[in-house]
């Protein structure tokens, strides 16, 4: 489990180190930005997510759900935490703007799962 949380860890402090020298970019072109973040993101998340397989060797499908889950919950404390005080956004606002997006790193490490564990039966 510790693996998978220092993963998630991983795969918040990159995007997030890396925004603050775009925070310009945020004030000037807030869509371009967002995207900017999301495609950032997903390239970390499925490279930590390649990382992770490669050394699972059972239990596919449940890895991927018990990873994507920590995942979110992760990139969650971490932005309430860091992220949410420093933008004074509400939460609910928040998770209508970011939060909802951690749900396709679920998806992302449910699907790697899945595929694992359908091509090895």
């Amino acid at each position: 489990m510790l693996k998978k949380i220092g993963y998630g860890v991983i795969l918040w402090v990159i995007p997030y180190v890396t925004a603050i020298p775009l925070l310009p970019l945020m004030r000037s072109d807030l869509l371009f930005f967002k995207a900017i973040m999301v495609v950032e993101g997903l390239i970390t998340g499925a490279i930590l997510a390649v990382l992770y397989f490669l050394r699972v060797q059972k239990d596919f499908l449940r890895e991927g759900i018990v990873l994507g889950i920590t995942w979110m919950i992760v990139n969650w404390i971490l932005d309430y935490v860091a992220l949410l005080p420093f933008t004074k956004m509400s939460l609910a606002r928040y998770f209508m703007e970011i939060g909802i997006e951690y749900i396709g790193m679920a998806v992302l490490t449910v699907a790697i799962g899945y595929v694992l564990q359908k091509k090895l039966q």
